[in-house]
């Protein structure tokens, strides 16, 4: 069972972070893994951190999401964790993947603040809504972190809490969960947008809630077939939805309804000028600010109006401007299965087997075909003058899709041993099903299963969580 506990421990470690760039949620670590109602388990259980992960990939339909964890000092020794538990903590804490400080407070929520990261919680905030008015302005901002049969699932604020037993609103082919408009018949038959309640605004791209379909056609379709297909509902597209129609060879299971879901809001005024900068600790040897870190920095604190560590309390230095940096995540079969980043300082190579570890490796997610096709090193990712650039360097070549938005029609164009600046929507496809995806900008998802739980490993004593 202790290898097994070290094993679940080692795979949360990869999904967490505070790099503000890869980070796409913020948490308050002590109170989620003192969520007793989760599992019914031990008084404080940091497994509970992995089921955070768990349905933060459900709610993105990303299986590298990345959290941003906030532990106060005093958990690092809290007797009621188990002393394996309190290791991982300080090696997490001592590698900057968590951020500690010391008192918690309204650090979360002044992170999300500044980031414009969702804030994950188990109860409503009402004495930080003075400080932050989005959390009763904008509570879609809130992912409120609810039990559910066999895990936890995440409900944006101002959305009816899912049913204690688990089971989803039932899903039938050719209906749908929203209300739908139907087609005029004074006007042409094209395709008509699924009506919705209004969502709150935001720039951000949409994602994605399950359905049950049998196919998925193998070429874009930006416009409407005269007549609607039988497979699909006479309302046609979710209301707001920016989506395309999946590409590649034809793929059968369950396809997500793509609608529109909250994913990151602008950030504040002193959140972006703070995250313009970079930062550097008088401690010398901070996980946060130090000189030795080798990941993007967190955002500062703010202590009387002046940018400080939240791990010492002391004031940072502006050392100059943050280099640019991308967030990019590895899609195969439409769905999202890691994210990297790639900034000035750090270009990367993504391919089947690179020779440098700290580059991208593809090869877990490849099939015989893809796998002869898609070079060791296929294409470098870097910044240049502020825009992220791709360089084809396999044998075989690069397609690039391009669109200055998710709703107009892609075009498509091969690079060959040469580079192209990436804008907008533009994704690369390395081999059909095999794509890298700046920041959030996901297409249409049609996945045959959920992301995999990272508490697979997780021993049933310790967690009623695997089924």
């Amino acid at each position: 069972m202790r290898f097994e506990i070290s094993r679940v421990m080692d795979t949360i470690e990869q999904r967490l972070t505070t790099d503000v760039t890869l980070a796409q949620a913020v948490v308050d670590l002590a109170e989620v893994a003192r969520f007793v109602a989760l599992d019914g388990g031990r008084p404080i259980n940091l497994l509970r951190l992995g089921m955070v992960v768990d349905a933060l990939s459900r709610y993105l339909i990303d299986a590298g999401a990345m959290l941003y964890p906030v532990a106060g000092r005093e958990v690092l020794s809290e007797a009621a964790l188990t002393s394996k538990e309190r290791m991982v903590l300080g090696r997490w804490a001592d590698d900057g993947l968590i951020e500690v400080t010391p008192v918690v407070a309204d650090r979360p929520a002044e992170i999300a603040d500044f980031t414009g990261l969702p804030l994950i919680v188990v109860r409503d905030l009402p004495q930080q809504a003075a400080r932050f008015p989005w959390i009763t302005d904008s509570p879609e901002r809130l992912l409120r972190l609810t039990p559910r049969a066999g895990g936890a699932v995440l409900t944006p604020g101002g959305e009816p809490t899912p049913p204690k037993d688990g089971k989803e609103r039932l899903v039938v082919v050719g209906k749908a969960t929203l209300p739908i408009v139907p087609p005029d018949p004074n006007e042409p038959a094209t395709e008509k947008e699924m009506a919705e309640p209004e969502p709150a605004p935001t720039p951000e791209p949409p994602d994605s809630e399950a359905s049950e379909s049998s196919a998925a056609p193998s070429t874009p379709s930006p416009t409407a077939s005269p007549s609607p297909s039988p497979e699909e509902p006479k309302g046609g597209r979710p209301d707001g939805v920016q989506s395309f129609t999946a590409r590649g060879a034809q793929k059968f299971g369950r396809t997500r309804v793509v609608r529109r879901r909250f994913t990151r809001a602008d950030p504040s005024g002193v959140g972006a000028s703070l995250m313009a900068r970079e930062w550097r600790c008088k401690v010398p040897d901070c996980p946060a600010f130090g000189p030795s870190r080798r990941i993007g920095q967190p955002v500062p604190r703010m202590r009387a109006g002046l940018p400080a560590c939240p791990r010492h309390g002391e004031p940072v230095k502006d050392i100059g401007p943050r280099p640019s940096a991308f967030a990019v995540a590895v899609v195969v079969d439409d769905l999202a299965r890691r994210r990297f980043v790639v900034s000035t300082d750090h270009p990367v190579t993504v391919g089947k087997d690179p020779a440098d570890p700290d580059d991208i490796s593809v090869a877990t997610w490849l099939h015989e075909a893809a796998a002869a096709w898609i070079a060791k090193e296929h294409v470098k990712l870097e910044v240049q003058s502020g825009h992220l650039q791709v360089t084809d360097t396999s044998e075989n070549g690069t397609v690039i899709w391009k669109r200055s938005s998710p709703d107009i029609k892609e075009e498509t164009e091969r690079i060959y041993r040469k580079s192209y600046q990436l804008n907008g929507w533009d994704s690369i496809e390395l081999y059909t099903g095999v794509e890298l995806v700046v920041g959030d900008h996901r297409l249409q998802t049609i996945v045959g299963s959920e992301p995999a739980s990272v508490l697979l490993d997780a021993p049933t004593v310790a967690l009623r969580l695997v089924d």
